[in-house]
């Protein structure tokens, strides 16, 4: 089964799409310090709902990487019995019956089991769900959902585009674990995303070797800036931020994909930021200011 919602795509072409979210991008709602006129899932929906066959099939793996996510999240909730935000199952990209499943049953290793026999067909990164859960737990679930969608969306990409994107964010995403299973002092080595700009090989002896400064180094290479520290947080902040860069580049050209990745990637930072702005105090205000996107 398909992770993406099977909606008729639009006639709308290409051009006035662009042209609409270039004029979308430009207004005071994409400001990291305006409220979002709508939720992130509603934005999403808009601009899901005026892609016609040709974006989709080039946007495929950046949407289903999209769609994974949301699964993730609601899949955090439903792990401890807990029903996922109204918001969150209104998700435009998630296909329907997965929205379905993911509501229909508290017993955690059922749900599991089910998910992984109506994806592996079409996702075979998900081969053994079933048997993570019951070894790794919910942590171990999420890092083969999580980790497996970015290999499957490289190998699939075949727009220049969607591949640098995709390629940046297996990087990130190999540089973080590597950082983190350090921080919980995990002996068994990480498992890394093939497709990205490291080999497997720098990216195990880096971890092996407790080696700060080639992570650092490695950092700066894709980031084009170092973490201002060691904390698994700061990195984190150096590589969104290093990511936002190179969107930005990408979306300068006003007639390609990268307009819409780029927008879709703004508006998510844009909620992350109100998120922090919320949860964090006044007095807080450095650490805000360290935080934001």
């Amino acid at each position: 089964m398909i992770l993406l919602a099977t909606t008729q795509p639009s006639e709308l072409p290409t051009d006035a799409l662009l042209a609409r979210l270039r004029y979308r991008r430009a207004t005071t709602m994409m400001k990291g310090d305006q409220p979002l006129a709508a939720t992130l899932g509603d934005i999403i929906d808009w601009v899901y709902q005026r892609l016609n066959n040709p974006l989709r099939r080039r946007l495929r793996p950046f949407l289903e990487i999209l769609a994974m996510r949301h699964m993730v999240l609601a899949l955090r909730y439903r792990l401890v019995e807990d029903m996922p935000p109204e918001a969150l199952m209104r998700h435009a990209l998630l296909a329907e019956p997965f929205k379905k499943l993911l509501i229909s049953s508290n017993d955690a290793r059922w749900l599991i089991t089910k998910l992984e026999e109506a994806l592996v067909q079409d996702y075979p990164f998900v081969s053994g769900l079933a048997k993570t859960y019951l070894q790794q737990g919910p942590g171990g679930v999420e890092q083969q959902l999580a980790g497996g969608i970015l290999g499957h969306a490289i190998n699939r990409a075949d727009n220049p585009v969607c591949q640098s994107v995709l390629r940046y964010l297996i990087d990130m995403r190999n540089l973080l674990v590597i950082r983190k299973f350090w921080r919980w002092q995990v002996s068994q080595p990480p498992a890394f995303v093939t497709g990205g700009s490291f080999s497997l090989d720098v990216l195990r002896r880096t971890w092996s070797l407790h080696d700060e400064t080639r992570l650092a180094t490695m950092t700066r290479q894709l980031a084009g800036e170092s973490a201002r520290d060691s904390q698994t947080i700061n990195l984190e902040q150096a590589l969104l931020s290093g990511m936002t860069k190179h969107l930005r580049t990408i979306g300068r050209d006003p007639l390609g994909i990268g307009v819409i990745i780029e927008f879709l990637w703004r508006v998510q930072l844009a909620q992350h930021n109100q998120l922090l702005q919320r949860n964090l105090s006044v007095d807080r205000q450095d650490l805000l200011e360290e935080v934001l996107l």
